[in-house]
């Protein structure tokens, strides 16, 4: 087993200074996605497992939250629908959801690459050298590819095969700009399993897309029957000190789960789900965004108090040069928000 934790906040902070200073407009638009979901049919079952689930366990922005008795997995207590999925996804070519990972030029598209997407590609490009492999003579296929950011990454470390897919047209233009050719293809959301069974590929990402489909078992299990498929490289939300710290600030952005994040993963539903679809643990990356999540809860409502907003100034001169030794300590221990792990599909199956 490869396994590394920690990974530093700068680029982060740099990349998310909206989320301080655009609190309120981010937290609207929060909760007015938090009521869309509230009005979908109560879920069942649980969206690792599919165990029966019924009892909730918290609430946060009018949504239930329920904690799966047999894999530890966290769900919303409502189905991500048709109509929920395309109102995040797709409607207007997705772009309500790319504004959130669009890049406003070729600079800032570049650097956000560098900092955010070349560290994961360079994960998987060593875990796999590390495991013997050859990445070079691998092909990769990125489902959920976005606007091409990690597809870009992976170009970049000197992979060649390389192609993304995409359901939301607005990002699939602006990858295939930044680019400057066609790398990232559109599908529908319909065809995301079918597409799966079919990839030509040896390697698929899965960066941030888990969470966000309406069937990852069914999706995890078309890529198992395809006999192209050797390795799965996925990145996670985890259920994690934020989601506490997005309870004791209902009045801070929501980060972590909320919006299209209406379930999330624990290391139990992932070892579940591993066994399940015959996959190997082979390399792990565990950091998070937990303690940064913490410092701009409290630095939030500092400033939004009179009587407390001189003394904003002086928090952040005391927390923010901890916080990634802070984070360490929670990462160290399988705590943190976010976990990157590459699978391996057992032989035979």
């Amino acid at each position: 087993m490869i396994r590394r934790y920690g990974k530093p906040s700068g680029p982060l902070l740099s990349l998310k200074s909206h989320f301080f200073s655009d609190n309120e407009r981010l937290l609207d638009e929060q909760r007015q996605l938090a009521a869309l979901y509230a009005q979908q049919a109560r879920r069942t079952r649980c969206k690792a497992c599919d165990n029966p689930i019924d009892k909730v366990a918290f609430s946060k922005l009018g949504v239930d939250y329920m904690i799966c008795p047999r894999c530890g997995h966290l769900n919303g207590a409502y189905e991500d629908s048709d109509a929920f999925c395309a109102a995040v996804y797709t409607d207007a070519s997705g772009a309500a959801y790319a504004r959130a990972y669009s890049a406003a030029d070729r600079e800032a598209y570049r650097i956000r690459t560098r900092d955010i997407y070349v560290p994961k590609a360079k994960f998987l490009v060593e875990s796999l050298a590390t495991l013997g492999e050859d990445p070079g003579t691998l092909s990769y296929a990125d489902l959920g590819a976005g606007s091409g950011y990690f597809v870009a990454a992976l170009r970049s470390t000197g992979l060649v095969t390389v192609r993304g897919h995409e359901v939301s047209a607005t990002q699939v233009a602006l990858a295939n700009d930044m680019a400057g050719e066609e790398l990232v293809e559109m599908h529908a959301l319909d065809e995301t399993v079918a597409l799966a069974g079919q990839l030509q590929a040896n390697v698929v990402s899965l960066i941030g897309v888990l969470e966000h489909l309406q069937q990852p078992r069914q999706l995890l299990a078309a890529l198992r029957s395809n006999p192209s498929v050797s390795y799965v490289y996925i990145s996670v939300p985890l259920f994690s000190p934020s989601v506490f710290f997005e309870l004791a600030f209902p009045e801070v952005m929501q980060r972590h789960l909320s919006g299209a994040h209406t379930h999330l993963y624990t290391e139990s539903s992932l070892e579940w789900t591993c066994r399940e679809f015959s996959l190997r643990r082979m390399a792990e990356w565990w950091f998070g965004s937990d303690i940064v999540d913490l410092y701009r809860g409290i630095l939030i409502r500092l400033a939004q108090n009179e009587a407390t907003a001189e003394s904003a100034a002086i928090w952040q001169e005391m927390l923010k040069p901890a916080v990634d030794g802070m984070q360490e300590s929670l990462d160290s221990r399988r705590l943190s928000s976010e976990v990157h792990m590459l699978l391996k599909f057992e032989s035979g199956t």
